[in-house]
């Protein structure tokens, strides 16, 4: 049965119904220094919610943010999507009050049911035409900013290109045996989704033989490399991280599979400005400046802009198409049961995620 079948078939639906659909909601016409002046009116402070799994994964973009825009105070908590949600609902339920200006997650159906709940703005900022449907709000409650690619990542130290794994298969081979690192797929929702489509492409068979590999599972998207750029460990591949594409310096090396996609996965990050922010012209500002194009350019790899080329070496998303399918993670995100159902069959199989929070664990 076809991913997108079966999942649709699986699928609980919930009518999320709100009266507050905007009508006639604009793009943003001004520039960034008149969004500056206006945040700078309003008091100058901003709250975000960013997902991630290491406490320095936004450093960049903060200090970009703060270096083109120095009297803002950007507060950027970065903490797994799944807790910042649990966070939020819980602040929301307490106050009434998001307790956070903008949301920036990897848990896409919360965006779904924020909208819903008219919990969200609706805001088009610059550059909203240029990125594609299936990765926003049509009516501007949230957008794509930015995309997530978990791919194969090997350590240029052990192995050469022409030796590490492409397709799913490859893993599978006696040579990799001892050598690969994942993160806990029932522990993150985006490894997860590789794992689920590994079964319907292979099915469960390959998934015993890809366990019996004397597999080291970890908490964190992040750690699987930290993990493989360790001088005295014999873990040297990995595709359940999206570290970026690079030319090797950085002592790790991602690429792409020749022909089976199966393991591989592909999300815009959505963000969303809350209706009781209490800085809205910040959120603003920001959401703007993380659109803007040499934002999308210091990204790396894939932008959400169509009018942005992608990382020199890399062909267009377009041409990738039927293998790299942004929106398929989306449906399963809100395919709740499905999730939760898979998650406990790993969990069964592995048991539950050992370990602290990957924010903690210094790798």
């Amino acid at each position: 049965m076809r991913l997108q079948t079966l999942l649709a078939c699986c699928f609980i639906s919930v009518t999320l119904v709100s009266g507050s659909t905007p009508r006639g909601v604009g793009i943003e016409t001004k520039p960034l220094d008149e969004l500056y002046k206006d945040a700078i009116a309003e008091g100058g402070d901003l709250i975000v919610k960013a997902g991630g799994d290491e406490k320095n994964q936004r450093d960049e973009v903060i200090q970009a943010f703060r270096e083109r825009f120095p009297k803002i105070n950007l507060n950027l908590t970065v903490d797994l999507s799944k807790y910042h949600d649990s966070v939020i609902d819980r602040s929301f339920n307490l106050t009434g009050k998001a307790g956070a200006d903008i949301a920036q997650l990897q848990t896409l159906q919360d965006f779904v049911r924020w909208r819903g709940e008219g919990k969200l703005l609706a805001y088009k900022p610059a550059g909203f035409d240029h990125i594609p449907d299936n990765i926003k709000d049509v009516n501007g409650f949230y957008v794509g900013t930015n995309y997530f690619l978990f791919a194969n990542n090997f350590a240029t130290a052990k192995l050469t290109k022409a030796e590490a794994p492409t397709e799913f298969l490859d893993y599978l081979e006696p040579r990799f045996k001892g050598k690969i690192v994942s993160t806990y797929p029932n522990d993150d929702d985006a490894a997860l989704f590789q794992f689920f489509k590994i079964v319907q492409t292979h099915g469960w068979e390959a998934i015993f033989k890809f366990l019996n590999q004397d597999v080291q599972f970890v908490r964190g998207t992040a750690t699987p490399i930290a993990v493989m750029l360790q001088s005295n460990n014999s873990r040297s591949v990995t595709f359940t991280s999206g570290p970026g594409f690079t030319n090797g310096s950085t002592g790790f090396f991602q690429q792409l599979p020749r022909d089976d996609f199966s393991h591989i996965v592909i999300w815009a990050q959505r963000a969303a400005i809350f209706k009781t922010a209490e800085h809205p012209a910040a959120a603003k500002l920001f959401l703007n400046f993380l659109l803007t194009k040499e934002q999308q350019v210091a990204n790396g790899g894939f932008s959400v802009r169509d009018d942005v080329p992608p990382q020199a070496g890399l062909k267009p998303l377009s041409a990738f198409a039927g293998k790299l399918d942004p929106p398929a993670f989306e449906r399963f995100m809100l395919n709740r049961p499905v999730v939760e159902r898979f998650k406990l069959q790993f969990e069964q199989l592995i048991g539950t995620a050992q370990g602290i929070s990957p924010l903690d664990d210094d790798l």
